[in-house]
C-alpha cells in the first residue's frame, strides 16, 4: 500500500516542528500507523515524567484530528489507549476525547477498580463503555507477569478477564502487559484465557502471532512528558537511518531489562521517571507482581 500524503505548515522537512494549530498544508508522508500509550493525566505538569498534563494531550488528540481530517489511504494513522485505570482518565482526558470526537481503549487493573480512590469505579468504565470507548484488560494486580507462578499467571490473564466481563457485559479481547514484560509463556497464557490481542511497549514490535496462532502481538509508543505533538508527528515520519537508530535502542534497551531482571530495572526505572509513589513491585495479594 503506498505511504499516504498529509501536509503541514512549515515548508521544512518531513520531519519539521509543527504548530499544532496550523492547518496542513505541506505533504508530509506518514510511514506508520502507531498505537500511543498514555498513563496518569495532570492538570498541570508535574516531575512524574509518564504523567501528562491536560494541554499535552490536548495537543496529541488535536494532531490526531487534523491528520483524520486530512484523510490517509492506511486509515487511523494515531489509535490512542490508556494504562491502569486511574481517576484521572475519567476526569481529565474523558472531556477531552469527547471534546475531540476520540475514542480510545482503557487498559485497566481489574483489582483496583472501585477498590482504591486513585482509580476509576466500576460506574465510571460503564459510561466509557457506553460512551463507545473500549475497556481492556490490564491484569489483575499490575504484576510482572513474566515473574508470575503459573497459577498466578493464570489468575492475572483470566481473573481480570472474567471481572470486567461480568461487571461490563462487554467482550474482553486485549490486554495490555504490565510494564510491558512478556514472553511465549505469558503469549500463551493469554490465548487460552481467549484474548486476540496482546500489547506490549515495544513500539518497533511488527505483529507477531502467539504460539498457538490465535493471538496478535502488538507494539505500542508509550508517551512521555518530552514528547509534545511535534515528537509524534516526527514519529510517524522518520525513515532510513534515523529510524534504525531508534529500533537499536529500542533493542538496547529491552536487552537492558533481561540483563537486569524485573525487580532491579523497576528500581532503575523509578529513579530515572521521578515516580515517587508506592513501590509497585509488590502485589496486593502478596506474589510477585511483575
Amino acid at each position: 500500500m503506498t505511504a499516504p500524503k498529509l501536509y503541514l505548515d512549515e515548508a521544512r522537512d518531513e520531519s519539521a516542528a509543527v504548530s499544532s494549530a496550523a492547518p496542513l498544508n505541506q505533504a508530509v508522508r506518514l510511514r506508520r500507523s502507531t498505537v500511543l500509550a498514555y498513563h496518569e493525566v495532570t492538570p498541570e505538569e508535574i516531575a512524574y515524567q509518564y504523567a501528562l498534563s491536560c494541554r499535552q494531550l490536548e495537543d496529541h488528540l488535536r494532531l490526531k484530528s487534523r491528520l483524520k481530517s486530512a484523510g490517509t489511504a492506511a486509515g487511523e494513522p494515531l489509535l490512542i489507549s490508556f494504562d491502569d485505570g486511574h481517576i484521572s482518565h475519567y476526569e481529565l482526558a474523558l472531556p477531552l476525547l469527547e471534546q475531540y470526537s476520540a475514542k480510545a481503549v482503557f487498559f485497566v487493573i481489574a483489582g483496583r477498580i472501585g477498590k482504591r480512590k486513585d482509580f476509576m469505579t466500576w460506574n465510571h468504565l460503564e459510561e466509557l463503555v457506553a460512551r463507545g470507548h473500549r475497556v481492556e484488560s490490564h491484569g489483575w494486580s499490575h504484576a510482572f507477569l513474566t515473574s508470575c507462578t503459573d497459577d498466578a499467571l493464570r489468575n492475572e490473564v483470566r481473573g481480570s478477564k472474567k471481572m470486567i466481563e461480568d461487571r461490563l457485559g462487554s467482550p474482553v479481547r486485549a490486554l495490555s502487559a504490565p510494564h510491558g514484560r512478556w514472553d511465549r509463556r505469558v503469549a500463551g497464557a493469554c490465548e487460552d484465557a481467549g484474548y486476540r490481542e496482546l500489547y506490549t511497549s515495544n513500539p518497533w514490535l511488527s505483529r507477531s502471532q502467539g504460539p498457538h496462532r490465535r493471538l496478535e502481538i502488538l507494539g505500542r509508543l508509550v508517551v512521555v512528558q518530552s514528547m509534545d505533538a511535534a515528537q509524534v508527528l516526527h514519529w510517524l515520519t522518520m525513515a532510513g537511518a534515523e529510524a534504525a537508530l531508534h529500533r537499536a535502542k529500542q533493542n538496547l534497551k529491552d536487552s537492558a531489562r533481561n540483563l537486569l531482571g524485573n525487580r532491579l530495572y523497576y528500581r532503575v526505572w523509578s529513579r530515572f521517571s521521578k515516580w515517587s509513589g508506592p513501590e509497585d513491585y509488590a502485589s496486593e495479594e502478596g506474589r510477585p507482581a511483575d
